[in-house]
């Protein structure tokens, strides 16, 4: 009985072991470092967001204060044996994660690499005019023609070919956005007036006989990107035919004093080019700031300001009347896109980006044309933001990305190259933002203004309609999923006390 007595008494290093991390922690004091390093796996997003951590923190207050049962079972490592159920469902979950991830990836970010897909082939949709003389069998037409129609330049634009036309007529069509580009004649005996130079050592204006006009404002990149290499490859070929095939017959014809009069001619050896002009030209690269990467920050920054107004929107709830309370959150939406919109105006003005190039009073044009860009995209990020929030919080960043994507991706770059799938991007309120603000830093084409004006005021009208049932929705759906949250916690917690009591009963 001694030796028995001895043997129970006399053992408490292996009572400690059995009893686990729970009864060592119970019998040292904790570290601040084995405290800190804990806290990371106790405060993470999710239990934070869903209150878990601020219920642990409470147990744990408890704990000390002597009120509550100590703290649940102690952590194991990752590949320990005791968590092995806890393996496989972080790795069915972390599964289904990825493929969640990458089908998103093949799904959304194909819409911009679409975009892209073989634009070249599509080069035949930007439509330029040629403007040839009535007698396409002169010199200069017949040679314009016979570039446009070889084989390394038609491919490059979708040229459209047209007897002759004034150069006013010209330029108008150009800058109302019915040609991208254009190549046309200085008049409808030009090839008259070469030949005739030629024959009677005349002086003539060669480098004006045939004119490439063009407008880069328009898009910048895709003209200088699509556009102007494709009239420059017409200008080279024309010039190699006019060099190396018309210009040798015509000196052929001539008499030996007509050509004898012609040596001291520039007529003689400088053939006809192209003389390019550029009708509105980009005077500046920063432009490239507001009309492009800057469109992308006001989607970012419109979803911004959503997040950190959470609080104060909280806040106005607790003491405002519902129907108040709407009201108040739509007229605060208006009021920050209003102030936020012209910080953006102001920005631009601080680099120094000229505002008033199409009207006098361009700085107030530019921000009420950035206020409704921003309310369009801004009101939409908050209502689906509340729609994902009560449904799939993690959704809400596939909409931001989705929403840049949808709108960059045929904006800029011409539609005509893209597949006529994104003919959508017409409706879209970056698309629209970025024909005005076009309009108000470089004075293009005015005729689609009210289009564009109509598209925007349309998002903001739609967004203000749609917010107060997205509200709604997400009071009841936040409400109807904290009703089970509850429940199930008054059924954990009826089972803790029940289990409680059993102990207490055992003893």
């Amino acid at each position: 009985m001694k030796e028995n007595s001895s043997s129970v008494s006399g053992s408490p290093q292996e009572y400690e072991n059995a009893s686990g991390l729970e009864e060592l922690d119970k019998s040292q004091p904790e570290s601040a470092t084995s405290r800190l390093l804990r806290s990371v796996s106790q405060y993470t997003a999710y239990s934070v967001a869903s209150g878990q951590a601020a219920r642990d923190t409470q147990e744990e207050e408890e704990h000390h204060e002597g009120v509550a049962d100590p703290p649940p079972a102690p952590k194991f490592g990752f590949w320990a044996s005791e968590n092995s159920d806890l393996r496989k469902t972080a790795f069915k979950q972390w599964g289904f994660t990825i493929l969640l991830l990458s089908a998103y990836v093949l799904a959304v970010f194909s819409i911009y690499w679409g975009s892209m897909y073989n634009r070249y082939d599509r080069l035949i949709n930007l439509k330029v005019l040629v403007v040839v003389e009535d007698d396409e069998s002169g010199v200069i037409s017949s040679s314009l023609l016979r570039a446009i129609n070889s084989s390394s330049v038609n491919r490059l634009a979708g040229w459209t070919v047209k007897k002759y036309m004034p150069p006013e007529e010209v330029v108008k069509l150009v800058h109302t956005e019915k040609y991208w580009g254009s190549i046309y004649v200085s008049s409808n005996n030009a090839s008259t007036e070469l030949v005739s130079a030629l024959q009677n050592n005349s002086t003539l204006n060669d480098t004006g006989l045939v004119v490439s006009y063009y407008e880069t404002a328009r898009d910048m990149i895709a003209v200088a990107s699509y556009v102007k290499p494709a009239l420059l490859e017409a200008g080279g070929i024309y010039g190699n035919i006019m060099q190396t095939q018309i210009y040798p017959q015509l000196v052929a014809n001539l008499s030996s004093d007509q050509f004898g009069a012609l040596q001291m001619n520039p007529l003689l050896t400088n053939t006809p080019n192209f003389e390019y002009v550029d009708g509105n030209p980009v005077i500046s690269s920063m432009m490239l700031a507001p009309l492009q990467v800057g469109l992308i920050y006001i989607i970012i920054l419109s979803f911004f300001q959503i997040l950190w107004f959470i609080k104060l929107n909280g806040e106005l709830a607790q003491r405002v009347k519902p129907v108040s309370y709407i009201i108040t959150r739509l007229l605060m939406s208006q009021a920050n896109f209003l102030i936020l919109s012209l910080a953006y105006t102001c920005l631009n003005k601080a680099f120094q980006i000229d505002l008033n190039r199409a009207w006098k009073g361009g700085f107030g044009v530019m921000w009420m044309v950035s206020y409704l860009l921003m309310a369009a995209v801004g009101g939409a990020n908050e209502n689906v933001s509340m729609v994902t929030a009560a449904t799939l919080p993690p959704a809400t960043g596939f909409w931001i990305l989705f929403f840049v994507i949808i709108n960059i991706s045929a904006t800029f770059a011409p539609i005509e190259l893209c597949p006529q799938v994104f003919r959508f991007t017409y409706a879209m309120p970056i698309k629209n933002g970025y024909e005005i603000m076009k309009v108000v830093l470089m004075d293009t084409y005015r005729g689609n203004l009210g289009r564009n004006f109509g598209v925007l005021v349309a998002w903001l009208v739609l967004n203000s309609i749609l917010q107060p049932f997205c509200m709604l929705f997400f009071a009841y759906m936040t409400k109807r999923r904290l009703e089970k949250q509850g429940l199930a916690n008054i059924a954990a917690d009826k089972k803790a006390e029940a289990e409680r009591e059993l102990k207490v009963n055992e003893k």
